[in-house]
């Protein structure tokens, strides 16, 4: 189960960046890599369902903190979700609906999946520590890898303004 866990996370970590850009995957992988993140999803929902339901339930006795990493799952969640709605109402590969070239859809889309991404980075990073701990006890690696974790979402968070800002999307509601 923990080589399942680790491998749902990873793929989901670098389908996430290659559906940042259609120019790097086209529209059929990036509507394909779309369906595939939806399976992940729902995997990585099944495999942390225990700890859902326990917050869940318990919600109101929770600590703070861990309410708070609740919170950005949830939104990290819905930032997807939406990202995904959006997606297949646009989608002009496999599926072909009467909104596939909706302008409006479309930039709804851009904007939810780099909130996706965004809240993803948060989710990531309030995990961080159970990560390094399953990975190292050294104290300056830990530190090397929080340096790194630090410069990729610096670098990432720069890549989604720039996919967003050089997207065509902007044009067509204007």
């Amino acid at each position: 189960m923990k080589v399942i866990r680790l491998l749902t996370d990873i793929l989901l970590f670098v389908i996430t960046i290659l559906l940042m850009n259609t120019n790097i995957t086209g529209h059929l992988i990036h509507e394909v890599l779309g369906i595939i993140i939806v399976i992940l999803i729902v995997i990585h929902l099944i495999i942390n369902r225990k700890w859902i339901v326990s917050i869940t339930k318990n919600f109101k006795k929770t600590r703070n903190n861990i309410k708070f990493l609740y919170i950005v799952d949830i939104l990290t969640f819905l930032f997807f979700l939406g990202t995904i709605i959006f997606g297949i109402l646009i989608s002009n590969q496999l599926f072909n609906f009467k909104t596939s070239g909706n302008a409006y859809l479309m930039f709804l889309h851009h904007i939810f999946g780099r909130l996706a991404c965004l809240i993803m980075l948060v989710h990531l990073g309030l995990h961080l520590d159970i990560i390094i701990s399953k990975i190292t006890k050294n104290e300056n690696i830990k530190n090397i890898i929080y340096i790194a974790y630090i410069i990729i979402s610096t670098i990432f968070v720069l890549y989604l303004i720039y996919t967003l800002t050089s997207s065509n999307v902007w044009q067509s509601i204007v």
